[in-house]
């Protein structure tokens, strides 16, 4: 992802005018206590912390290959293949296999490819599980090791001109074209996080990855299911629906948000917008308390937004945090109006003081 210096410029301007109730020293001290005494459980039970990250990964994949073999024949049945309601189950089936490919490609490359934090590499096995882990992104067309370099820089150099995912501010022009057919890999847009904008050794390395794996059931779905089935949930909802979903997620983070570490983030929560947006709870439904404490897990993350929450007065509340049921299309909305005015505002401002 570039950063446009524009954007930088207008995130400071919106960042110096706006009234914000940021974390307090005393809030900021009893979050890093409790952030410490999770990670000290954490490193204190390594195989209990192994064991759930082979159940999650175990976990994707069988639901992934229930979904797309078991599934289809259970709702379908004996019929026509080209019929509404196999395009019904096409939908359905190719949505949620699409939103299991986000959400693993999430965990691969955030929580492993970046932080090491799916299989730490502490000896021998370990490192191979962690290279196994850091790569499986691949069956989903991503490519982590760029994600990796650039997501670090992101945490260590955040909302300032070295920020390498810099997203406190993105304007809805370049924002929008991500929802264009085969955005996942045209280059409509330089608003991409999951793969380099140009053809690289690693993006080149994840092809065959991504076929193998996706060929492989559709392959079984065309001769089980029909050609309509096929066609639909793996050349129209695959590509689209977990990357239409991950782009809604970049734009919600950090956008209109402080310039900081400590203020500079949302948590959506672990209900239904948080898991759906966020990839599931291994996702990034609590990525605020990610940024407070980098070094957690998932599971201690959900562990840490359930402290955090109780500690903010209610303005913090409706800064940091999404209302439930509607509160997400509210915020995305928001964001997209104010960034569009904003934006507005300052050309008009800029022009007025040259004039």
């Amino acid at each position: 992802m570039k950063l446009h210096q524009d954007e930088l410029a207008l995130a400071r301007a919106y960042d110096a005018t706006q009234p914000f109730e940021g974390l307090s020293d005393e809030q900021m001290r009893l979050v890093l206590e409790r952030g410490r005494s999770l990670y000290h459980w954490y490193k204190a039970h390594p195989r209990l912390h192994l064991a759930i990250s082979v159940a999650t990964l175990t976990a994707i994949f069988a639901i992934d290959a229930l979904l797309l073999t078991w599934l289809p024949g259970a709702l379908l049945g004996p019929g026509d293949p080209g019929s509404l309601r196999t395009l019904a189950v096409a939908v359905l089936v190719g949505g949620c296999h699409s939103w299991l490919m986000y959400s693993l490609s999430v965990y691969s490359m955030h929580e492993g490819a970046a932080h090491k934090l799916i299989f730490p590499p502490q000896g021998p096995v370990t490192r191979v599980l962690h290279h196994v882990s850091a790569n499986l992104a691949r069956v989903a067309a991503s490519e982590p090791r760029q994600y990796a370099a650039s997501h670090m820089i992101h945490h260590a150099k955040f909302g300032t001109d070295h920020d390498a995912e810099f997203l406190n501010f993105v304007r809805p022009r370049r924002y929008w074209p991500t929802f264009l057919p085969l955005a996942f890999d045209i280059n409509y847009t330089d608003f991409i996080v999951h793969r380099p904008l140009e053809w690289t050794r690693d993006r080149l390395l994840s092809g065959p990855f991504a076929i193998g794996y996706q060929g492989a059931f559709a392959w079984y779905a065309w001769n089980h299911f029909g050609l309509l089935f096929t066609v639909v949930a793996f050349g129209v909802m695959l590509p689209h629906v977990g990357f239409f979903l991950d782009r809604v997620r970049q734009f919600t983070e950090h956008n209109l948000m402080p310039l900081d570490n400590r203020n500079g983030s949302r948590s959506f929560g672990v209900g239904f917008w948080g898991l759906l947006v966020g990839g599931g709870p291994w996702g990034s439904p609590c990525h605020w308390e990610h940024h407070l404490v980098p070094s957690l897990p998932w599971y201690q993350q959900l562990a840490l937004h359930r402290y955090l929450v109780r500690l903010l007065t209610p303005v913090q509340r409706r800064q940091f945090l999404i209302e439930p049921v509607i509160g997400f299309p509210k915020l995305w909305w928001r964001l997209v109006r104010e960034t569009r005015q904003f934006a507005a505002r300052q050309r008009q401002a800029e022009r007025s003081h040259v004039s």
